[in-house]
């Protein structure tokens, strides 16, 4: 886009008489559309001279002294050792309002400035918080949650449990598995629901391999979607050659209630009571199962399930998600 110097200036100059604007008073102020003045405080933030504040209830704009300016420029210039930067190439993703694929060092440079953070030290964290997980990784690249799992439940029936991302780490929010998978299922999109399989495929592989499972089983999604990301995931995991456990969804008066909708843990637990079956003919085969599913955050139907596989034949029933978190909330989960 073309940006007016003549319209920027009229912008910044509305700051002059105040010192604190929402993006609609300027629009007010200066007879022009919401829409063209969000484009332009854009391009202000960017070059420095505005800078976006949290003033109930959204944001609002400041103007940017001379001093700050030029620190935002100075915290631009990093310096980093080369094996840092190329950490930072391979582990750092997001997706922009506009969904640009934001990725690799020179994008978490323009993310740190963009929101006026210290981009040396936020980078420095970045990695301290990768080197964090890079330490609770087991042999297979899986964190365990069987010890936060326990809290949950008066009895458990699954006996390991993993993920491989955490929705949320601090400031930083979704991590780059949690970004692509969130959004592959939002969008549905198949070159995104295969990045995301990518990027865990070869860990299921070495724990499936290492644990000798006897079946794998994929938890029955509720929501029909065009391109269904455990669907594919299935399709793929069918080179290894294992039976896979058919577990269905049964719905009473075939109303489908899916897990999101349901804001407690204790709706969700009878949810799954009454809505999930193993229907298999060669249970009494397969001993080990590997139980997989994408986000997780109450653990009702993973347990559930778990219990009717150990009730019916299982001796093992273990577990993995793509993305969990210790913290989720109803209202995040519902966002997928």
């Amino acid at each position: 886009m073309t940006y007016l110097f003549k319209s920027l200036q009229q912008i910044m100059d509305v700051f002059e008489w105040k010192n604190m604007l929402w993006a609609t008073e300027i629009a007010e102020i200066l007879w022009i559309s919401n829409v063209i003045v969000h484009k332009y405080l854009k391009e202000l933030v960017k070059q420095w001279k505005l800078q976006k504040v949290w003033a109930w209830p959204k944001t609002k704009y400041i103007k940017t002294s001379l001093q700050e300016e030029r620190q935002a420029i100075k915290e631009n210039e990093v310096t980093i050792l080369y094996s840092e930067k190329k950490v930072l190439d391979d582990i750092f993703l997001k997706f922009s309002a506009d969904w640009k694929i934001l990725k690799w060092f020179d994008w978490i440079k323009k993310w740190c400035v963009e929101r006026w953070l210290n981009t040396e030290e936020k980078i420095k964290s970045y990695i301290d918080i990768n080197n964090h997980i890079l330490k609770l990784q087991d042999v297979c690249w899986l964190i365990s949650a069987k010890e936060s799992f326990g809290k949950d439940f008066k009895e458990v029936y699954l006996d390991e449990i993993y993920y491989a991302d955490q929705y949320k780490r601090m400031d930083f929010w979704r991590w780059k598995l949690a970004e692509i998978t969130f959004y592959a299922k939002q969008s549905q999109n198949k070159s995104l629901i295969t990045q995301s399989i990518d990027e865990i495929i070869y860990k299921l592989e070495c724990v499936i391999k290492n644990w000798k499972y006897s079946a794998i089983a994929i938890v029955p999604w509720s929501i029909e979607r065009k391109n269904q990301l455990l669907k594919i995931l299935k399709n793929r995991l069918k080179e290894l050659n294992l039976p896979f456990v058919n577990i269905i969804k049964y719905y009473p008066n075939w109303i489908s209630i899916p897990q999101k909708s349901l804001k407690t843990r204790e709706q969700r637990i009878q949810n799954a009571k009454n809505t999930i079956f193993v229907d298999d003919s060669n249970v009494e085969k397969l001993d080990k199962v590997f139980l997989i599913d994408d986000f997780v955050w109450s653990w009702a139907t993973l347990n559930e399930t778990a219990e009717k596989l150990k009730k019916s034949w299982a001796k093992k029933v273990d577990w993995f998600a793509f993305v969990w978190n210790l913290n989720l909330s109803y209202d995040i989960i519902n966002e997928i």
